[in-house]
């Protein structure tokens, strides 16, 4: 295993260090994201007349930090034992407790105007080796420090509605395999003519990605964690991660295309053949997959041909991925084997797309 993903590469503790980093900075931005923010609204009708609430607020929140900080802890153990632990241990663990800190405190309160963007700072810390951690430690710490002290979070009953409607949604798409109802929803986009005019099929690709702006932290929380796995790892080919890294930080943005799949009437009304709308929306997501991948070469990752080839693929095996038909569980087909009943048709339709990028990385990586 380790010369797989090691090789006959040199790896110096830097790259257990960068794993820290990126991991840190992963679950700092989950638990931003304040998930534990929700009630049902009969509980709040029938069971909240205890004063209860905070208190099940609060066990919510300790529990998704510490089963998000407890994984990055395993992964940086897990990447010492393969590479080796840094010299200095105790400044990655400060980092580690000053960033759970902070993070556990931010939560807890109103959110700060700007927040989402601090998550990305121990992201670079981990992608640059040179980086004084020392610096963003005490940072941290004193802003744990002064946080601690601020007034928690009490959230009105519309918010925990409003967010427990968001997660059954979650919960029920899915359950039911739905991956469209998972992508993220557009906001308001300030073009007053966007949808008027010529090229329509542009114009309607064009605004809905401007729509999906707000998930613009997925692609770039990727390219620092591509770059951190081929620090830590260079032994696994930069085909496999910039291939699997613009899949997943494209799939936001077909989110345009995938509606109008999921709604039969919105597809009716682009009056567009489907040859057409998917190869403009393909063509726009080569441009971002471009973008991307330049952003990767200048943090270190190298580009051969291959890997080129591979971004391309993946921006055609996400459009694949998102313009399937809904899925049909009266044709899953079981076969039985070895006892195990395999609903072999709702894995054809469900690799719908994963299929096209998986053969298409294999054949990348013959490639120069």
């Amino acid at each position: 295993m380790r010369s797989q993903l090691i090789g006959a590469a040199a790896v110096g503790p830097h790259g257990c260090v960068a794993v820290l980093c990126a991991g840190l900075a992963l679950a700092w931005r989950a638990t931003l994201r304040r998930g534990h923010v929700w009630a049902d609204p009969a509980a709040l009708t029938w069971s909240d007349f205890d004063g209860d609430r905070p208190r099940v607020l609060r066990q919510r929140l300790l529990a998704g930090w510490a089963a998000r900080f407890a994984t990055v802890a395993y992964f940086f153990v897990v990447a010492g034992v393969l590479i080796g632990f840094p010299p200095d241990v105790v400044g990655p663990l400060a980092l580690s407790v000053a960033v759970a800190a902070l993070a556990l405190v931010m939560a807890r309160r109103r959110p700060l105007l700007g927040e989402a963007a601090l998550p990305f700072v121990p992201a670079v810390l981990g992608v640059f080796p040179n980086t004084p951690l020392w610096i963003f430690t005490a940072a941290a710490a004193a802003a744990a420090l002064l946080l601690a002290w601020s007034p928690p979070l009490f959230p009105t009953r519309e918010t925990l509605v409003h967010h427990f409607r968001e997660r059954l949604v979650r919960r029920t798409s899915a359950a039911f395999l739905d991956v469209w109802a998972l992508l993220p929803a557009g906001r308001p986009v300030r073009w007053r003519r966007g949808l008027d005019g010529r090229f329509i099929v542009t114009r309607f690709v064009v605004t809905g990605t401007l729509a999906r702006r707000h998930a613009l932290g997925l692609p770039v929380f990727l390219a620092l964690a591509v770059t951190a796995t081929h620090t830590t790892f260079p032994g696994v080919p930069s085909v496999w991660l910039l291939g699997l890294g613009s899949y997943l930080g494209l799939l936001p943005f077909a989110a345009p295309i995938a509606q109008l799949h999921r709604v039969a009437g919105l597809r009716r009304w682009l009056d567009a053949s489907e040859l057409r709308l998917r190869l403009v929306m393909a063509s726009a997501l080569v441009v971002l997959a471009a973008c991307w991948t330049a952003a990767v070469a200048l943090l270190g990752v190298p580009v051969p041909l291959g890997s080129l080839v591979a971004v391309v693929v993946a921006a055609y095996s996400v459009v694949r991925t998102v313009t399937r038909g809904p899925l049909e569980f009266s044709s899953m087909g079981l076969v039985l084997y070895e006892g195990v009943l395999i609903p072999t048709g709702l894995l054809r339709q469900l690799t719908r797309g994963p299929d096209l990028l998986i053969i298409g990385l294999l054949l990348c990586g013959l490639l120069p």
